[in-house]
């Protein structure tokens, strides 16, 4: 009997309370209370408290509401600290906890918490109301880049476009520095278009997807523009010999790489390579050689055509009877060609001396006058048994003069 009394008076004083609170919520911000976000920026599965601060004095009762307003409908309880009472509403929900100063607490966030709170406060001296926004943040997920345009060609529209769940914020980048100056960007900044793609715009795309609690940069997505072949060209000698070989390239600017193929003088040949190679050309090897360049993804064909001459020289350094046969005729003119150089030098120089040493009757021998006489120089030794023998001297015959 006595515990129904007291339950009675404790509702009855729960009503007093919230008929009290009911007049005194026109007093909203009279004395400059607030709340505080706790984590700043609340995530998904974790929890918030909702802080009431500039307080003064002991809480007597508090009440939140979900929303922006304090309608009975909203209430998620009404709690009386000094009494441990907790009066739950229409809103409540296991996760909501409170403070004895106030403050609100939520565990477990899930998206639809997000939102508005309303909280009537009072103290022994004071009554007030504030609303506080809640937001309810979920990490970046699934940031990457499709394309409504998977093999672009020169001069057609292109549009990149980044997907990403949760994103507040979107970033593009192109080979890692921020994308140039004139490119077209959605409002939201999720789509990329190129009205008319160029060559230059080829290159790795990138996009930052992020919120207040998470970023996420996306693999690099790989824009290739297609083009040409343009500029098709033939390299190579356009003179060989016979039975030298013969090798020509063929080139052009082109994305993806052309697909080459060869005609000589109009006719098809075997060959889907740039390069045409001959092991040893022939004169029959002479000709118009055309190269024609096809781009699988453009569709687009180019060709140019050179004419390669071949000459008639018969090789011979593979016969040993004609190197025997070379090395006689050159030595052989070798010889005659020196005999006749020295010809010529001793008619020009040796036979003018000989001639002028006969007019003036000296010995020829003078000529040579520089060369020292050995024999006088070196007299020969006579052996002992002429010595007996020897000659007389001049002297012995002046004697004799009458």
């Amino acid at each position: 009997m006595a515990r129904e009394r007291v339950t009675a008076a404790r509702a009855l004083c729960m009503r007093g309370y919230l008929l009290t609170v009911s007049l005194s919520a026109w007093m909203d911000g009279a004395h400059g209370i607030g709340d505080q976000l706790i984590p700043q920026y609340p995530v998904v599965s974790q929890s918030v408290t909702l802080s009431v601060t500039g307080v003064t004095g002991t809480v007597i009762a508090f009440a939140w509401y979900k929303g922006s307003s304090a309608d009975t409908n909203n209430q998620i309880f009404i709690v009386i600290p000094p009494l441990n009472s907790v009066t739950k509403g229409p809103q409540y929900f296991p996760r909501a906890n409170w403070f004895p100063n106030g403050s609100l607490q939520i565990s477990g966030l899930v998206p639809t918490d997000q939102g508005s709170y309303t909280v009537l406060i009072e103290t022994a001296g004071s009554r007030a109301q504030h609303t506080v926004s809640l937001p309810v943040y979920e990490p970046v997920t699934a940031s990457g880049i499709s394309t409504d345009n998977k093999e672009p060609q020169e001069n057609q529209p292109v549009t990149l476009t980044c997907s990403a769940n949760n994103a507040e914020q979107i970033l593009w980048g192109k080979n890692g520095v921020p994308l140039p100056p004139g490119l077209s960007l959605s409002a939201d900044n999720r789509t990329l278009t190129f009205p008319r793609i160029s060559r230059s715009d080829t290159g790795q795309y990138r996009c930052e997807a992020s919120n207040a609690v998470s970023k996420i940069i996306s693999d690099p997505y790989t824009l290739t523009v297609n083009y040409g072949p343009e500029k098709l060209r033939i390299a190579g000698p356009l003179q060989v010999t016979s039975g030298n070989p013969l090798l020509i390239e063929c080139s052009a600017d082109s994305v993806p790489t052309p697909t080459y193929q060869w005609k000589f003088n109009g006719t098809n040949l075997a060959i889907q390579s740039n390069i045409l190679y001959i092991l040893q050309a022939t004169p029959e090897s002479a000709g118009n050689y055309t190269c024609i360049g096809t781009n699988s993804v453009t569709k687009l064909s180019r060709e140019t055509s050179v004419y390669v001459s071949v000459n008639d020289y018969e090789s011979h350094s593979g016969n040993p009877a004609a190197i025997i046969v070379a090395i006689i005729c050159g030595s052989i003119l070798g010889i005659v060609l020196i005999s006749g150089i020295m010809a010529l030098l001793y008619r020009k120089y040796v036979l003018p001396l000989r001639g002028q040493s006969g007019d003036r009757g000296e010995d020829p021998s003078r000529i040579y006058d520089n060369i020292p006489n050995t024999a006088a120089a070196h007299p020969a030794k006579e052996e002992g048994p002429y010595m007996g023998l020897q000659r007389p001297s001049q002297d012995t015959y002046s004697e004799l003069k009458l």
